[in-house]
């Protein structure tokens, strides 16, 4: 949603027609065309009880094959009537790739996810057996749009996501670790262990917990909000908590403040390391992560001043790329 529904609102104020594929979950967003649902596969069906500061790093699947062949049928059904001259997709979205090499047009990719496909074993033949059903072969995105700069990973052209800025008198530490979390960790206390941490830090602190009742600590200098304007908020912190998902560190590279990253799954590590390599913050394992531990590293990133220079050249490397809504004119250009 903070990519794919704005460049389709980009196309169409240029002139072009776009829909949005998706499913009956998201049939409330504007020029959606929804697609027959599509039951979760078994091998994406719901975790085995998962404790993360227990347990560690969660592996999940990050490919099903009878998914990826429903995704193309349902594409190829709509997109026969509709004719589009191009698909675009997002990064772990194939099954509109292969609806476009079955129509013999070109496709795009939005790369909301650069080292997700990272994480799939074998990714190039499990691609290659579902192309194979529908006897089409293999062909390039016509245009690759990164969404960070090449320093963090490269692509055909960057482009960035405007963030609503802040007015200043924000939370100096910014805590959240996305939508799916709570969902996937119910008998985790990890919520707790932030909220305990960051109130051992002399800092003014906002953390999203998510919807449900709240029996944790409740320190005097953190805010607990079920939801956050985390865009907004970022615009005037010193330290974001973070699970390491793509979109959250997009935005905070985009606000220049750097992280500790406490990844939970999927491609969260690998961009978890990633900012410890680009030396915009740190990463801190969750498997045995106590509140003192955190409080210590969360007060590390706040008073060293390179993880903050850093973050602001990263900053500088934002502004510096194309707006985002320039990419149907790169698209139309490449097609």
């Amino acid at each position: 949603m903070p990519t794919m529904v704005p460049l389709a609102r980009a196309f169409r104020q240029k002139g072009h027609e776009a829909v949005i594929a998706t499913g009956p979950a998201m049939a409330h967003l504007e020029h959606t065309v929804v697609m027959p649902d599509v039951p979760a596969p078994p091998d994406l069906g719901p975790p085995p009880p998962w404790v993360p500061e227990r347990d560690g790093v969660l592996k999940v699947p990050l490919w099903s094959s009878p998914l990826v062949v429903a995704s193309a049928a349902n594409v190829l059904d709509f997109a026969r009537t509709w004719r589009p001259d191009v698909i675009v997709r997002e990064t772990s979205e194939y099954g509109g790739q292969i609806a476009a090499e079955v129509l013999g047009i070109p496709h795009a990719l939005l790369d909301i996810a650069p080292f997700a496909p990272l994480e799939i074993p074998l990714l190039d033949e499990l691609v290659d057996k579902v192309r194979a059903r529908f006897q089409v072969g293999a062909t390039e995105p016509v245009l690759t749009a990164g969404l960070t700069p090449a320093s963090w990973h490269p692509a055909q052209h960057h482009f960035r996501v405007p963030v609503e800025p802040g007015d200043g008198e924000g939370p100096e530490i910014v805590a959240s670790f996305g939508t799916n979390t709570r969902w996937l960790t119910p008998g985790s206390t990890l919520p707790h262990v932030v909220v305990e941490a960051l109130g051992e830090v002399s800092a003014r602190a906002v953390v999203a917990i998510g919807h449900g009742e709240w029996t944790g600590p409740r320190p005097p200098n953190v805010r607990l909000e079920p939801e956050i304007p985390q865009q907004r908020l970022l615009g005037s912190a010193k330290v974001f908590v973070t699970h390491a998902g793509y979109s959250g560190v997009r935005e905070a590279l985009t606000a220049g403040v750097p992280m500790v990253a406490v990844p939970l799954f999927a491609d969260q590590p690998r961009n978890a390391d990633r900012i410890q390599d680009l030396g915009v913050g740190v990463r801190v394992d969750v498997k045995g992560l106590t509140a003192t531990v955190l409080a210590e590293r969360i007060k590390h990133v706040l008073n060293t001043r390179k993880y903050h220079d850093a973050a602001e050249d990263l900053a500088a490397q934002m502004i510096d790329l194309e707006v985002f809504t320039n990419i149907p004119d790169h698209l139309v250009s490449a097609v």
